[in-house]
């Protein structure tokens, strides 16, 4: 990493790392050897069941039996560090994040510590760990889209949280990530590293997708070439407004006395092509369809990205078209942080390989369910 780049994003770290941590409850605390998994106990129906009790639990790894070193209990405290992109791309919804992120630091449970973290081209720490939610909540009132920012450093955000922030000394860990997806100029990570990092940390992440195609499009596209089907009624210039009869696309006005109210020549409508016939897929033709395509692209990466964070780290992924389905997601990650039971154990033997080993959770109680979408754990090299 750069000198620019610590500079950038430790220096906050560093004047908000003195924060007097003498106030907040002691921590649960484990060994840099244990292995952390997050579940969720169920019944038949799905409804989470609060009263497992440690003998209960089993644990294989690699189809041998491992000893459980400890069972967090789901009304056990959580650090829930929230992650907010800020780069410009969030303008036109700035106000719906603020609105519905301080509905979810209401909502949580007031046993948790929380961290907030706003990122665009730096990475700020907005508020650092306090059990003062009202604070937070004060916190996320005056952030604001940085619209100058040259970039969204998403993978650095995270990796720098799980790093300096979310350790190892905690295991009930959670990290919250509000973005499109796209990362914009990291210095020092990449996608690859972030994921391997969460994948070993044992935090658990849930990544919220906004959709910012359109955004993207609009921006990088000409304004000589931006959607101009739609004739701009005061502009004497456009031949579609020369003729009174035309209006927006190829619809007319109705003729005098004609009962259909939009007559047009019959249009014969071709049959679609048979199951056999290949699909035909036209590429951009100009640099608006240019520039949508290369928006869904990088969407559908970032989705991809997205969604192997949730997975590694047993969390759980939310695409949100709509502020009203962000406010959905955090309903629904408020519930899953209440639920949740946190497993650890030491391997026996101890891994040093650097290779990925099946973790099998299960529990001897009749009719219940483990749900955990965590299959394994990358051992650490010598």
């Amino acid at each position: 990493m750069s000198i620019r780049s610590v500079a950038g994003a430790f220096c906050v770290v560093a004047g908000l790392a003195a924060v007097a941590s003498s106030q907040e409850p002691p921590r649960i605390q484990v060994s840099s050897e244990e292995i952390v998994f997050h579940v969720r106990f169920t019944d038949r129906f799905g409804k989470a069941i609060s009263d497992i009790r440690p003998e209960e639990v089993k644990i294989y790894e690699d189809d041998k039996e491992q000893k459980l070193a400890r069972l967090f209990r789901s009304e056990e405290p959580f650090d829930v560090a929230l992650l907010l992109d800020v780069s410009p791309s969030t303008y036109d919804i700035q106000e719906g994040i603020r609105d519905r992120s301080i509905d979810f630091v209401a909502q949580m449970p007031e046993r948790n510590r929380m961290l907030l973290i706003s990122f665009d081209d730096k990475i700020y720490i907005d508020c650092d760990w306090t059990s003062d939610l009202q604070k937070v909540m004060d916190t996320v009132e005056g952030l604001r889209t940085n619209e100058k920012a040259n970039g969204t450093h998403l993978y650095e955000a995270i990796c720098l949280v799980a790093e300096k922030k979310l350790t190892r000394r905690t295991p009930r860990r959670a990290m919250i990530v509000y973005t499109d997806g796209i990362d914009h100029g990291s210095d020092g990570y990449n996608e690859k590293e972030s994921i391997e990092l969460i994948e070993e940390s044992g935090i658990v992440v849930y990544p919220i997708q906004y959709d910012s195609r359109a955004w993207y499009s609009r921006i990088h596209t000409p304004r000589d070439d931006r959607d101009d089907r739609y004739p701009d009624p005061n502009d004497p210039s456009d031949p579609r407004n020369r003729d009174p009869r035309t209006r927006r696309g190829t619809r007319r006005n109705p003729t005098p006395g004609s009962r259909d109210p939009d007559p047009l020549p019959p249009v014969t409508v071709p049959m679609p092509p048979g199951p056999t016939t290949p699909p035909i897929i036209l590429g951009p033709t100009s640099d608006r369809d240019k520039e949508a395509y290369k928006a869904q692209m990088m969407y559908k990466h970032a989705k991809d990205y997205l969604f192997k964070l949730a997975y590694v780290s047993a969390g759980k992924y939310f695409e949100t078209p709509s502020i009203t389905a962000l406010e959905q997601a955090y309903a629904k990650i408020i519930g899953e942080l209440q639920d949740v039971y946190t497993v650890t154990y030491i391997p026996s033997p101890r891994k040093t390989d650097g290779l990925v080993h099946r973790v099998k959770i299960d529990i001897t109680r009749p009719d219940v369910a483990v749900v955990t979408t965590k299959g394994g754990y990358r051992a650490k090299s010598k």
